[in-house]
């Protein structure tokens, strides 16, 4: 069942934008600075009205909602899942959700949200044919829900959470942190008045954002891969227990660390849940080449261009130059990856962590050849 908030208004947002440039006295250069600002008026995210009560708080303060079997490590498996037999009957998910209905969601509006973008920019001045120029721009950008499907239970799935129906704000799963641009031309008329012309245009910009995980239900809410980690605060310090591991052998606690420690973002995130969207696929590289020739036409005044583009040109000179990888998007979760699952609270209080055999890598980016380099050659005819 799907509601809609009293009130609920189309998506809007308050915008403000402030530019400056100028020419320096030497070189003919001019310098700019834009800035650029948003913040949410109305915006859309979506609770489930049939959860239930939490039925305890998790050692990191956060809602679960499993039936007590649901809490016990005997009724994990050794990869994650679940067992529902024996003293494990009755492990359920939403314990206290009214058993009548299944998912009930509701449309409720925020102003929680914002952005602010810098823009500085360089250009040079045309000398013997030749323009550049160079731009770089940071950007944060915040939101409660990417709003990233057409349905309720999908825009209601596809987030990383602490809680549900939690309405707090984390990095946008659009955000591009930074980005350089830059550009290279020249153009001359090397056959009468007819120009030639050469053009490099560049990309940088940081990867996609993501969340790490677990790799199934850890809060009991029925969504499996969307509970944002916990990192505990170092190695040995107890705080979980690991699966499989004994008093002398720690094989699952060392691969988990050795994860942790090739992760800059999850080193920062020791002691503390990582965020949403705190984690950043690798910097993307991207130059693209332009060619063009004019010829003369068929009457005065009358002429012709060939224009030869090759586009992400680096991928063509090496496959491994150009390449987009980032976290895939999962339907629960957002972009997201993970290495451990949830296996119950033990009889202290503290999470079971359960190691997977091997992390969840990045993805490349190929649905529309982003990864790859493409060629086009185009004629116009002018008069």
């Amino acid at each position: 069942m799907d509601y809609i908030e009293k009130g609920l208004s189309q998506p809007s947002v308050w915008k403000a934008n402030l530019a400056y440039d100028a020419e320096l006295p030497w070189g003919g250069l001019v310098i700019g600075a834009e800035w650029l600002g948003t913040k949410t008026k109305d915006a859309i995210y979506y609770k489930h009205l049939n959860l239930g009560d939490a039925t305890r708080s998790g050692p990191d303060g956060r809602q679960m909602f499993y039936t007590p079997q649901g809490y016990d490590p005997a009724c994990w498996t050794a990869t994650g899942g679940t067992i529902t037999t024996g003293n494990c009957t009755g492990l359920r998910t939403r314990a206290l959700s009214n058993a009548a209905f299944n998912n009930v969601l509701q449309a409720v509006k925020t102003s929680e949200g914002g952005g602010n973008a810098v823009t500085l920019t360089l250009t040079g001045p045309k000398v013997l044919g030749v323009d550049w120029n160079l731009a770089y721009t940071r950007t944060d950008a915040t939101e409660v829900s990417p709003l990233t499907s057409s349905v309720a239970n999908s825009n209601y799935n596809a987030r990383s959470i602490f809680n549900p129906n939690e309405e707090t704000n984390g990095n946008s799963a659009y955000l591009t942190k930074d980005r350089v641009n830059a550009s290279f031309s020249w153009s001359k008329a090397l056959v009468g008045k007819y120009k030639t012309s050469f053009g490099l245009f560049y990309e940088g910009r940081t990867g996609k954002p993501y969340s790490w995980t677990y790799g199934n239900d850890m809060n009991g809410d029925g969504i499996s891969g969307n509970d944002l980690m916990y990192i505990p605060s170092k190695p040995g310090s107890g705080e979980v227990i690991f699966a499989g591991d004994t008093a002398t052998n720690h094989a699952n606690e060392d691969r988990f660390w050795n994860i942790v420690e090739a992760h800059a973002d999850l080193r920062e995130s020791k002691g503390q849940v990582v965020s949403r969207n705190g984690s950043f696929a690798p910097v993307v590289h991207n130059f693209d080449l332009r060619i063009s020739q004019e010829v003369p036409g068929f009457m005065p005044k009358h002429k012709g261009v060939f224009t030869f583009d090759i586009l992400n040109v680096g991928n063509l000179i090496n496959k491994e130059y150009g390449r987009i990888d980032e976290a895939g998007f999962s339907s629960a979760g957002g972009q997201r990856r993970t290495f451990v699952a949830f296996g119950g609270i033990d009889a202290a209080g503290k999470y079971v962590y359960v190691v997977r055999p091997a992390e969840d890598a990045l993805q490349l980016r190929q649905i529309k050849g982003e990864s790859q380099w493409a060629m086009q050659v185009t004629a116009r005819y002018e008069f």
